[in-house]
C-alpha cells in the first residue's frame, strides 16, 4: 500500500574463523523458517560479504511484526547455536518508504516452455512480489535441468519434468508444484510429501481443448486428410475412398472428465460410444448414453479406440500387440492421455502389417518422439507433439488456476477441494 512503512534489519555479523559454513547453514534455515511462519517477515536474505562477514537483510511489515519475530523461541534458539560462531554484530533499524511496489517474497519457476511467450498470464505473480523465472530452453527440463533450476524456488509451475527423490535434494525451499496439466506421472508424490511439498493440480482446465484434439485426430483418419494433403501438394489428384465419422463406433478407455467431453462430441456426429473404465459404474456410463463393456468386447466392437487413462504401473502397455490383434483391421487407434499406455514397438508392427489401420498420437513413450522411429515413416499415422491440451484457452486457463493456486497457498489460504494430491502436506 502507498505510504505504507516497513521496517528493515541489517545486522552485520563478524564470524570467527572456520566457522563460515556453520553459520551459513544455520542461518540459511532459521531465514526459511522465519519465512515460512511469520507472515510479517517480507524478506529475509542471508549475504555473505567475505570470509568473516555476513549480513542479515530482513524486511518486516510494522513494528508489530519486528516485535514479534524479537520474542519467538526461534530467534533464541537460532542465537544460541551460532553464539560461539559469532565475534561481533552490529544492528541497524532503517525505514523503508513503500511506493506502492511489492516486497520480493521469494522465487517462482516456471517450468513450462510454452509459458515463456505468455509471461503477462504470470504478472499476478510478480505484482504479489514474487520473482518468476521462466524457462528459455524451449524444451521441458530433463532430471539435470530441473535440478540446476530448482534452489530457491519457493513454487514451481510445473510441466512434466522429474519430480524425483533425487530432484528434490535441490529444492530445499520449495513448498509447492503447481502442476500445469491434469496428469502427475512424473511427479513421485509420496516423496513431495515426505518433503514437505504440496503437489496441486489444475483439474476442469483443459479436458474440452483435449477432447476437440481426439475428435481432430479421429477426422484426421477417417478423412485421410493428411494423404490427401500430401497428394495434392505433390500435384496428385483424386479420391482415396476414405472412412467417416457420422455412424462409426467408437471405444473409449477411460472416462473421466476428457473421456466424457469426447463421448459428447462423438454422439454429435450420431456415433455408437462404447466405454470400458473399471473404476466407473455401469450405470453412469449409461445416464450419458453410452454403453458399458468389457476391453475385450470394445477393441473388438470399435472403429475407433481412444485411450484416455490414467498412466499407472497397472496401465503401462495396456494396449499391448494381443490388444492390437483383438481390433479390426479397419480399425484405428487414438492417444491424447500418456505414451507408456501403449505398447509402441507393438503398435509400429500392427500398422506396417496392416493389423489396423491407422493411429492418431499427440503422446510417446519417449518425447520429443526420437528420429529413428518407425512411427515418423508410416503415412496411416498422424502425429502431434504433446499438445492436445495447449489450446489458446486451455493454457490461459491453466496458467491462472496455478498463479491463483501458488498465490492462496503461499498465502494460507484454503484451497478448493480435491486440488491438492497431498492435502496432509497442507494440514
Amino acid at each position: 500500500m502507498a505510504g505504507e512503512e516497513n521496517i528493515v534489519l541489517l545486522v552485520d555479523l563478524e564470524i570467527a574463523p572456520g566457522s563460515m559454513a556453520g553459520f551459513l547453514a544455520l542461518a540459511a534455515e532459521h531465514a526459511r523458517i522465519t519465512l515460512a511462519e511469520e507472515p510479517g517477515c517480507l524478506v529475509f536474505d542471508v549475504v555473505q560479504e567475505d570470509a568473516t562477514r555476513v549480513v542479515l537483510y530482513e524486511v518486516y511489515r510494522d513494528r508489530a511484526a519486528v516485535e514479534a519475530h524479537a520474542a519467538r523461541p526461534q530467534l533464541a534458539r537460532f542465537k544460541e547455536q551460532t553464539a560461539a560462531m559469532v565475534t561481533g554484530r552490529r544492528r541497524r533499524e532503517l525505514r523503508r518508504k513503500s511506493a506502492g511496489r511489492p516486497v520480493g517474497k521469494g522465487r517462482v519457476l516456471c517450468a513450462v516452455p510454452v509459458l515463456e511467450q505468455r509471461r503477462h498470464l504470470l504478472q499476478p505473480l510478480i505484482d504479489a512480489g514474487f520473482e518468476v523465472h521462466f524457462n528459455e530452453t524451449g524444451r521441458r527440463f530433463d532430471a539435470a535441468g530441473l535440478r540446476a533450476a530448482l534452489p530457491g524456488a519457493v513454487a514451481t509451475i510445473a510441466s512434466i519434468e522429474p519430480y524425483t527423490t533425487e530432484t528434490l535434494k535441490a529444492a530445499t525451499d520449495l513448498r509447492i508444484i503447481a502442476r500445469f496439466g491434469v496428469g502427475y506421472d512424473q511427479v513421485d508424490v509420496p516423496a513431495c510429501t515426505a518433503a514437505g511439498v504440496a503437489v496441486a493440480m489444475t483439474f476442469g482446465t483443459n479436458h474440452e481443448a483435449v477432447a476437440d484434439h481426439t475428435l481432430a485426430l479421429m477426422a484426421a483418419l477417417a478423412s485421410r486428410i493428411t494423404a490427401y494433403d500430401r497428394r495434392v501438394r505433390d500435384g496428385g489428384w483424386g479420391s482415396l475412398y476414405h472412412g467417416r465419422l457420422h455412424g462409426a463406433t467408437v471405444g473409449l478407455l477411460g472416462f473421466g472428465r476428457i473421456g466424457r467431453a469426447v463421448a459428447k462430441r462423438c454422439q454429435g456426429f450420431a456415433m455408437r460410444v462404447l466405454v470400458h473404465d473399471p473404476q466407473v459404474e455401469a450405470a453412469a456410463i449409461e445416464h450419458l448414453g453410452c454403453a458399458p463393456v468389457s476391453f475385450a468386447a470394445l477393441l473388438e466392437a470399435a472403429d475407433f479406440v481412444s485411450v484416455h487413462a490414467p498412466a499407472l504401473p497397472s496401465t503401462r502397455h495396456l494396449v499391448d500387440e494381443a490388444a492390437l490383434r483383438r481390433m479390426k483391421p479397419s480399425a484405428c487407434i487414438v492417444n491424447t492421455a500418456r505414451g507408456p499406455l501403449i505398447d509402441e514397438a507393438a503398435l509400429a508392427e500392427a500398422l506396417q502389417a496392416g493389423i489396423i489401420a491407422g493411429a492418431g498420437l499427440d503422446v510417446f513413450e519417449v518425447e520429443p518422439l526420437p528420429v529413428d522411429s518407425p512411427l515418423r515413416r508410416l503415412d496411416n499415422v498422424v502425429l502431434s507433439p504433446h499438445v492436445a491440451g495447449l489450446s489458446d484457452a486451455a493454457v490461459t486457463a491453466m496458467a491462472e488456476k496455478c498463479v491463483d493456486t501458488i498465490l492462496d497457498y503461499l498465502a494460507g489460504r484454503p484451497l478448493e477441494p480435491g486440488l491438492v494430491l497431498n492435502p496432509e502436506v497442507a494440514a
